[in-house]
């Protein structure tokens, strides 16, 4: 035991590997290297994931954006080829309202960069029926100006009826428009693409009105986008090319690329590292397909007309568009898919590929962005984030050693000395059984057992730590006290009105605003409830919203009137609940600022709003009523067509009345000659006196029959002069004898003799021998007696009045309702009713029917007649 002396140096002496202080630092250190690699892992590939993410939704705005200004321009290029379609209907056959009206539209200011060209293009035959080819198609010539082209009316080459731009817009219905694919104009030598809209009249496709729109305007277009970093390709419903970034840079920017207009696949054989983009487009399009043919609203047999002449690989694709578009298929502008291609050959680097599709046109836009700057933002913030964690950690192991040195590992060290200083003995048994600093002081509280020196220890330690603790709280105190003054100035500093209440609905604070509004000290508020400071009916206000939140523990918004000086002023209060560490709710605070300038301004709008409604109102009334003026106009245009064919019909049977007239006259007078040859061929060679006498007034009748006839009929070649009316029906009426005597009518006739008109005797032949023949046809048969008719011929004005009645068989209520049905409509073929149009358009006159069934039917007719 001698050895164990105080002062042996080797009793102080531990290994550095067994030491606490070496332990507790690799320890350290060890989870320190751990944080910072799994930090620096999960930043990364988060980082990455989030900034890939944000790359996506950069490009999909970006490509989003590009469509909607593309979408602008083709919605353009629609509605003008929609209002060219209906110029082209209305003006079917006024080709010099064409001539004027078309140009107009095309040059319409905003779009003379873009369109290339358009026209109308009718059917064969339809405009005009003596032409198979009659379009009116203007493009712009070298001083950019419209400039008619009759190319396409050549009868050498290819009818524009075949071209690819026109067929199928006859399966397309009215308004709707077909983008066809991009092509070369072979009279123009244009690279463009065309909008065909449909022009329909009752039913019947008559052709197609277009609208051209310039690949170059269009690569123009893109080249004004100015990309910061990245480049797009465009494509039409085909998968051809409207734009791509392979244009040179000695190439005229207003002339289109070689590679416009073709396949998207022919520009990828020259460029093999767009292949993966054409597998995407080709999986995009059989998505396409697949659901086009699950619903088809044409058959098959329907298009085959179409299709079959058309290459194979363009058929499904087109009947799939003809059928989206009749079931009004349109998908909206979005991004369709995205993808990363690893080395993109113009940017030399990754890329995002993203697709987005264009709705109506079908078309396709490519956005291609680089991927670089995406690594080099993901690398930079992981490095800063690492060298953070790094540092942090270094400066959290340092201290941390240092507090564990100075308040744990230290201080058990020197208790350990102190006790191997007061017994030698102990360091033997430290030496046996401990290695470290605890195993010692282990070793010296067995061994001397000093409850004593450990109990002094342990109250020396405590002292220490109060006074810390009580250091700690002073300093918390002046904290405390310090945010208490600060908070106060913010609440007293605020505009807006601020208070705390208990659970018992006691205010516990408020700031000065609020004082200031309701005009009462603080003392007066603080500990008051809210029926000692506000009126009634605005104390139960805030009493069922401060239930509300009580209810739901949740922030609410309302919107409250305050007693002020000014009255009651309506403020936004917004009350919250206050809760403790545990969730419980202790209080209840509010915050209110004046929000009445605000209602008074949103009152002023919605005063402005209802007067515009108003007055959109009466703007759509206006264009109701003009679209109501416009049919009116459209189904006055067509009844004249009906009626002109009418009259044109009414024209070909009068042309052959007066063969048919002069046929019968001739006729009836032949049977009266024969009766006079027969009864002269007798086998007596003298004739008896009587018989003479028969045969002379035969004779003389014959003559009389023909002077009468000669009278209707030659002047017809001559002049119009003043015609002697009575003495033009008495002709007539000697002419009709035979034919008023085998009805046995008694014809009287009404008229002055002094009535002299400057009138075609031929219109008066027709009027009163279809007049009269109605009546026979129609009012007598051949088994009545006492037959009669009257004419009544005078002059009322300038109007000539002729009335034919006769006392026949009349017609019954019903059939004379429908008569005079066609009669005021015009729309029967009946001896009436053209009578009708042809007065109504050659003398603007009219004609009117009435009968009474077994007594009597009347026509008159009114003639208007220039001096």
């Amino acid at each position: 035991m001698g050895n164990n002396g105080p002062n042996d140096p080797r009793s102080f002496n531990t290994h550095w590997l067994n030491s606490l202080p070496f332990k507790f630092s690799i320890i350290q250190f060890c989870i320190v290297v751990l944080i910072i690699a799994s930090s620096t892992w999960l930043i990364l590939s988060i980082e990455k994931k989030h900034h890939q993410e944000t790359q996506v939704s950069l490009s999909q705005n970006l490509g989003l954006t590009i469509v909607a200004q593309l979408q602008q321009i083709t919605s353009k290029i629609e509605a003008l080829a929609a209002s060219m379609a209906s110029i082209g209907v209305t003006y079917a056959h006024f080709p010099s309202q064409l001539q004027q009206i078309v140009p107009a539209l095309l040059n319409t200011d905003g779009q003379k960069s873009l369109i290339a060209g358009g026209g109308i293009w009718p059917e064969p035959g339809v405009f005009d029926s003596s032409k198979l080819r009659n379009s009116y198609f203007w493009a712009r010539n070298k001083q950019n100006e419209f400039e008619l082209v009759y190319g396409y009316n050549n009868t050498n080459g290819s009818s524009y009826h075949s071209a690819l731009w026109y067929k199928p817009t006859r399966f397309y219905p009215v308004g709707t428009t077909y983008w066809s694919d991009a092509y070369i104009d072979p009279h123009t030598d244009e690279t463009m693409i065309t909008a065909s809209v449909p022009m329909w009249l009752e039913h019947q496709f008559i052709g197609v009105s277009t609208v051209d729109l310039a690949l170059s305007s269009l690569k123009s277009f893109f080249n004004k986008l100015a990309l910061h970093q990245g480049y797009l390709f465009a494509l039409d419903s085909n998968n051809n090319l409207l734009a791509h970034p392979y244009d040179s840079e000695e190439q005229d920017s207003s002339k289109a690329s070689p590679y416009l207009s073709l396949p998207f696949e022919t520009f990828t054989q020259d460029h093999p590292a767009y292949a993966s983009i054409l597998a995407e487009i080709e999986k995009i399009d059989a998505q396409f397909l697949k659901h086009a043919r699950s619903s088809s609203t044409y058959d098959k047999t329907q298009l085959d007309t179409l299709l079959n002449t058309l290459d194979v690989s363009k058929r499904d694709r087109l009947s799939a568009l003809i059928n989206a578009n009749a079931r009004g298929i349109s998908p909206n502008s979005e991004r369709i898919t995205s993808f990363v291609l690893d080395q993109d050959p113009l940017l030399n680097e990754p890329v995002l590929v993203s697709v987005f599709h264009m709705p109506r046109t079908y078309w396709k836009i490519i956005l291609v962005t680089p991927l670089s700057e995406v690594g080099n933002k993901e690398h930079a913030i992981a490095a800063k984030i690492g060298m953070f964690l790094l540092l942090t950690q270094l400066i959290a192991l340092v201290v941390l050693f240092m507090f564990q040195h100075r308040l744990f590992i230290k201080p058990i060290s020197k208790m350990v000395e102190s006790l191997q200083e007061g017994n030698i003995a102990k360091l033997e048994l430290t030496a046996n059984q401990r290695k470290d600093e605890i195993g010692k002081l282990a070793k010296a509280f067995t061994r001397r057992n000093q409850q004593l020196e450990i109990a002094y220890a342990s109250l020396d330690a405590s002292n220490l730590a109060l006074e810390q603790q009580l250091a700690m709280q002073k300093h918390a105190q002046i904290q405390l006290n310090k945010h208490k003054n600060q908070l106060n100035d913010l609440l007293n500093s605020s505009q807006n009105l601020i208070c705390i209440k208990n659970t018992e609905g006691c205010y516990t604070l408020v700031n000065d605003k609020f004082c200031e509004v309701l005009g009462l000290e603080r003392d007066k508020v603080i500990g008051a409830k809210d029926r000692d400071l506000f009126p009634a009916h605005i104390a139960e206000i805030i009493a069922s919203h401060d239930k509300i939140i009580v209810s739901t523990e949740t922030p609410q918004s309302f919107e409250q009137p305050i007693p002020t000086n000014q009255g009651e002023i309506t403020y936004l209060i917004t009350k919250y609940p206050i809760q403790d560490n545990e969730g419980n709710m202790v209080a209840l605070g509010a915050m209110a600022f004046d929000i009445s300038h605000i209602k008074t301004i949103n009152q002023e709008l919605t005063n402005q709003i209802e007067q515009i409604n108003q007055s959109l109102v009466h703007r759509e009334m206006q264009v109701q009523q003009l679209k109501m003026t416009l049919r009116r106009v459209e189904l006055s245009s067509i009844s004249i067509e009906k009626h002109q064919q009418q009259l044109q019909h009414i024209g070909v049977q009068n042309h052959k009345l007066m063969p048919q007239l002069i046929t019968d006259i001739l006729r009836e007078q032949l049977k009266e000659h024969e009766l006079i040859f027969t009864k002269l061929s007798l086998d007596s060679p003298l004739q008896r006196g009587d018989e003479l006498l028969e045969l002379k007034r035969l004779v003389t009748e014959q003559t009389d029959k023909l002077r009468h006839l000669l009278y209707l009929v030659v002047p017809q070649s001559e002049a119009i002069k003043s015609v002697h009316i009575k003495q033009f029906v008495e002709h007539l009426l000697a002419v009709l004898a035979p034919q008023l005597d085998a009805y046995k009518v008694k014809v009287s006739l009404e008229c002055s003799e002094q009535l002299t008109l400057p009138v075609s005797s031929w219109s008066l032949l027709l009027l009163f021998y279809k007049l009269l023949q109605n009546t026979l046809s129609h009012g007598f048969t051949m088994d009545t007696e006492q037959n009669e008719i009257t004419i009544s011929v005078h002059k009322d004005g300038q109007q000539l009045v002729v009335c034919i009645r006769d006392n026949g068989l009349g017609i019954d209520p019903l059939h004379l309702e429908e008569i005079n049905k066609q009669i005021k409509e015009h729309t029967s073929t009946g001896t009436l009713a053209e009578l009708a149009l042809w007065l109504k358009i050659e003398f603007e006159g009219e004609l009117s029917l009435s009968s009474e069934q077994a007594k009597y039917t009347e026509v008159r007719c009114l003639l208007t007649i220039a001096d």
